[in-house]
């Protein structure tokens, strides 16, 4: 099954195969500059239909209920550090900065909000 998601600066698909896989594919964009930053979350390439499974499928589940009520509460946020468009969002207990460069995106985890929001001003993804 597929779920698309969607608001004025983001979009979301969560798709979920019990069978294979379980994930989001996010992705929010700059209005002004047209920038895109994207995260996933899934179960990689976890058979998530074996019992020895079962907990890292769960855990992956809970991370994506988290990071979707997140978005629906206004704790996530969008920025820039230079050039670069910023995420940054609360999950399991810590902070998620996430910075799309020019080539790749990379993610860092922090214990406090201050430290993952350095650099720009920041909105809630709308």
């Amino acid at each position: 099954m597929r779920w698309q998601l969607s608001g004025p600066t983001w979009q979301a698909t969560v798709i979920v195969d019990p069978r294979r896989w379980l994930g989001v594919e996010f992705e929010a964009r700059d209005p002004a500059s047209g920038k895109r930053v994207t995260y996933d979350i899934d179960t990689d390439l976890y058979d998530i239909s074996q019992e020895s499974h079962r907990e890292f499928a769960e855990e992956i589940e809970r991370d994506i209920i988290e990071f979707l009520g997140n978005l629906r509460t206004g704790s996530m946020l969008r920025g820039t550090d230079g050039t670069k468009l910023v995420l940054v969002f609360p999950l399991d207990g810590s902070w998620v900065r996430v910075v799309r460069g020019r080539f790749w995106t990379s993610g860092s985890t922090h214990a406090d909000l201050a430290a993952a929001r350095v650099g720009g001003d920041y909105v809630v993804v709308r």
